[in-house]
C-alpha cells in the first residue's frame, strides 16, 4: 500500500519551479535588458519639433517688433519653425 501512495504524489515543487523559470528566461543571464532608448528617442523627436517652433516664433516677434507689422512675421515664423522643427526630426529618426 505504501507503494500506491508514492506514485500518486504530485512531483516535487522545486522541479515545476525550475522549468517555470526556464520557460519565463528568468534564469538567462544573456537575455537582453530593456533600456531607456526608445524614451531617448521620443524625448530628442520631441525636443527638436518645439526646439524649432520656439526660435521660429521667436525671430518671428522680433521681426514683427523691429517692422511693426504684427501679427504676419509671428505667424510665418510659426510655420517656418514648425517646418524647421519636422526636417530636424526626419533627419535625427
Amino acid at each position: 500500500m505504501a507503494r500506491n501512495a508514492d506514485k500518486n504524489q504530485p512531483p516535487p515543487l522545486d522541479a515545476f519551479s525550475d522549468r517555470l523559470d526556464a520557460m519565463r528566461g528568468e534564469d538567462d543571464p544573456e537575455a537582453p535588458k530593456p533600456s531607456g532608448a526608445a524614451w531617448g528617442r521620443a524625448m530628442r523627436a520631441s525636443s527638436d519639433l518645439l526646439a524649432g517652433i520656439f526660435v521660429g516664433s521667436l525671430l518671428g516677434l522680433g521681426l514683427d517688433r523691429l517692422l511693426g507689422s504684427e501679427p504676419w512675421f509671428l505667424l510665418a515664423g510659426i510655420g517656418l519653425g514648425f517646418a524647421a522643427g519636422l526636417r530636424n526630426l526626419s533627419r535625427s529618426l
